[in-house]
């Protein structure tokens, strides 16, 4: 376990069976005759994800569900889980493939996280692992900032608020070798309003195209 000391630090949890912690952290790529992390991962996806409702709910007694319910899709998505692996580094302990090392690997990144989750589950009980998950969250549930990250759902209420018109998304081009692709999505509002933005994947694309609309929108004062 000497080679786990740091991660076991930064988690704050001591694994009592060290099997379940090094399958959360074997890519399926790594040994066909090693288990791999992706049944943990979907049970980890789950208990992430009632961990940070329980959060939500008893600290922001004040938010509608609509509210809770965009805080939570921040605290449980990709980028977010991507952000607290690397916080804790936890590339330096995924087991890949030779080849999957060359490749960008924030998806098994986040993918092993939650099976990371799911391991301490396994190891523990749920009341451990919802103290690992809170510690882990606490700066990004603290400081949520959703106009950071939801650009696409204050572009679309303002359009409405203006003309009543929702923005409108279309695929540009995907450029790049297979695994560092690039895409480029557009976005307008109207003729004279339309701007294209570039990201790792639609999604990133249609949220930085988003972002630099809401930039004009506003500079126009419309």
């Amino acid at each position: 376990m000497n080679k786990y000391s740091k991660l076991i630090n930064d988690i704050k949890y001591d694994f009592k069976d060290c099997e379940l912690l090094e399958t959360s952290l074997t890519h399926s790529s790594f040994n066909k005759n090693k288990k791999n992390f992706e049944k943990l991962e979907f049970l980890g996806d789950r208990i992430l994800g009632l961990i940070i409702s329980i959060n939500l709910f008893k600290n922001f007694k004040k938010d509608s569900e609509g509210e809770l319910a965009k805080k939570h899709s921040f605290l449980v998505c990709k980028r977010t889980l991507i952000n607290i692996a690397s916080l804790i580094q936890l590339q330096r302990y995924i087991r890949v493939s030779d080849d999957m090392k060359m490749k960008s690997n924030d998806s098994i990144k986040a993918n092993s996280l939650e099976a990371l989750i799911a391991a301490i589950f396994l190891d523990s009980d749920f009341e451990t692992v919802q103290t690992v998950v809170e510690n882990l969250w606490k700066e990004e549930i603290r400081n949520i900032d959703l106009s950071k990250y939801d650009p696409k759902s204050r572009l679309q209420e303002l359009c409405l608020k203006i003309n009543n018109k929702l923005p409108e998304y279309n695929f540009v081009s995907k450029t790049g070798p297979e695994h560092e692709p690039i895409f480029k999505i557009s976005v307008n509002h109207s003729d004279d309003l339309i701007v294209v933005g570039e990201g790792k994947n639609k999604q990133d694309a249609e949220i930085n195209a988003a972002r630099l609309l809401l930039k004009q929108i506003e500079n126009k004062k419309i």
